[in-house]
């Protein structure tokens, strides 16, 4: 029956080879020079078929690959929700604005007016009395920052909290006052504060500023539209005098400030001068301005940011923007920020480990390809696709492994997984164990290289075209003496 069915198969594909004899009604192969050709030709259709299928069989084996990426984008989005609900919980990152100087002027002044009295159009000088707000930045500016970090666990994500001991001084200079004439009689401060605008009023501690020597009074809100978050410090009477005389005024406390992630600075003083210290080492110095040699170990890492007026245009800018404003776009085009990032983004990893899919996919099929051309074994496409549905498992079982485990301990559990399922498999396909040792040698090395790509962005490039000129070289070599058109035909 067997030899039936095969007999069939070959009348089907080379009618020549075969010759009916009516007289005992059976067929007899032809030997004649059409047979031959006829089977060489058989032979190189039957690869060229082999060649599409597998082409079909990888780009059907890209549509769980694409569902497998999309799992992992949602269990990425889940995990930033997770951080966004532990920093709503808590406090979310800050930006330090200040300290500044709000001050509220009152004068008189005699104003022209016109009036009508009985119809006649009369001049008269009334004197008026008017009040406006203005913003001082600081001459100098010094914060000194002290992060400790703090990661908070909610299941199978965390989120990175710190808490700051913040050391900061300034010294403000108020312009001389202008001079009084017969249209301006009078000028004077009435009120001052000092304004430290946050990120999140809900991450303030402790909160300690004196000025001049005298300790401050803390009050929520800022009465400046575009810092809707922070504290005022409002002056006393005496330090009101104080800036009446255009005396300089000196300003230094204390705050501890907790918050998530990320924690920046706007440079509004004329010299600003930012300190950072963290036993955090994995910063990501964030901004327009960078630190100056920053000083990264396995302990933390230390930063300091030296801005000037010339530097930054958040000096002039903080004054000049009107304090009903809601928002100062000069001022946060100035911002300079160190976010605390984890070096070790799994989904990151998975994602960019999906990406070399379809390289695997065509690495390892044609591996099997030039196994069946060499060696004469038959591989069913069926064989085929249940090798690139345990590649496609390797993937799932990275990302549902590195939620529990680290990631590079979840590769390694997921490759070896797959490494010896795919082996004892094509050990049986092959017909040898020899043959899926050496397969599993390979699929070894591939892992190994994406483990590579994936742990160094900077050679990833290079590595992963030496590795295909390597792939494409040995495939060369060892097919250089090979006839395509006479492929032994040892699998019929």
């Amino acid at each position: 029956m067997r030899q039936c069915r095969w007999i069939a198969r070959r009348m089907m594909a080379c009618p020549r080879m075969f010759t009916w004899c009516p007289h005992f009604a059976v067929i007899t192969a032809s030997n004649t020079p059409q047979r031959r050709q006829c089977v060489e030709r058989e032979r190189t259709m039957r690869y060229g078929w082999k060649v599409l299928v597998i082409a079909v069989l990888i780009l059907s084996l890209l549509i769980p690959m694409l569902m497998l990426r999309g799992l992992v984008q949602e269990r990425q989005q889940r995990a930033f929700e997770v951080r966004a609900e532990i920093a709503n919980s808590s406090s979310r990152e800050q930006r330090v604005v200040g300290p500044l100087l709000r001050v509220q002027i009152e004068e008189v002044v005699r104003v022209r007016r016109k009036s009508m009295v009985n119809g006649v159009e009369h001049d008269g000088v009334e004197e008026v009395r008017r009040s406006d707000a203005y913003v001082i930045a600081p001459e100098r500016l010094s914060i000194h920052n002290n992060l400790r970090t703090e990661l908070r666990h909610r299941g199978l994500f965390s989120a990175m909290l710190y808490h700051d001991a913040i050391d900061a001084s300034a010294d403000f200079v108020w312009p001389a006052a202008p001079a009084l004439d017969a249209q301006r009689l009078s000028w004077k401060i009435v009120a001052a504060d000092i304004v430290l605008g946050l990120g999140d009023n809900r991450g303030i501690g402790h909160i300690a500023f004196s000025a001049g020597g005298e300790a401050l009074a803390v009050e929520p809100g800022t009465g400046i539209a575009w810092l809707p978050d922070g504290v005022r410090l409002p002056l006393p009477s005496t330090l009101l005098a104080r800036l009446n005389a255009a005396d300089a005024l000196p300003l230094a406390g204390t705050l501890e400030l907790s918050g998530s992630e990320r924690l920046s600075w706007v440079p509004v003083g004329g010299e600003t001068q930012v300190d950072a210290r963290a036993d955090w080492p994995h910063p990501s110095f964030q901004g327009n301005t960078l630190p100056q040699a920053p000083s990264i170990d396995a302990h933390g890492f230390s930063a300091r940011w030296t801005v000037s007026r010339l530097s930054s245009q958040a000096h002039g800018a903080v004054q000049e923007c009107p304090l009903a404003q809601s928002r100062c776009p000069a001022m946060e085009g100035a911002v300079f920020a160190v976010a605390l990032v984890d070096p070790v983004d799994r989904y990151l990893k998975t994602d960019r480990a999906m990406k070399f899919a379809l390289l695997f996919l065509v690495l390892v099929f044609g591996a099997v390809f030039f196994i069946e051309v060499l060696k004469g074994v038959l591989v069913h496409p069926l064989q085929y696709g249940l090798t690139g549905l345990a590649l496609a498992i390797f993937f799932l079982l990275l990302l549902a492994l590195s939620e529990h485990l680290g990631f590079g301990l979840a590769y390694g559990l997921a490759a070896l997984a797959c490494v010896g399922l795919i082996a004892t498999y094509m050990g049986g396909v092959l017909g040898s164990r020899r043959r899926g040792l050496g397969f599993a040698s390979l699929l070894g090395l591939l892992f190994g290289l994406l483990f590579g790509l994936l742990q160094s962005e900077d050679f990833a490039l290079l590595i992963g075209a030496l590795a295909l000129f390597v792939a494409l070289a040995t495939v060369m070599l060892l097919s250089r003496r090979l006839d395509w058109y006479r492929v032994n035909d040892r699998g019929r």
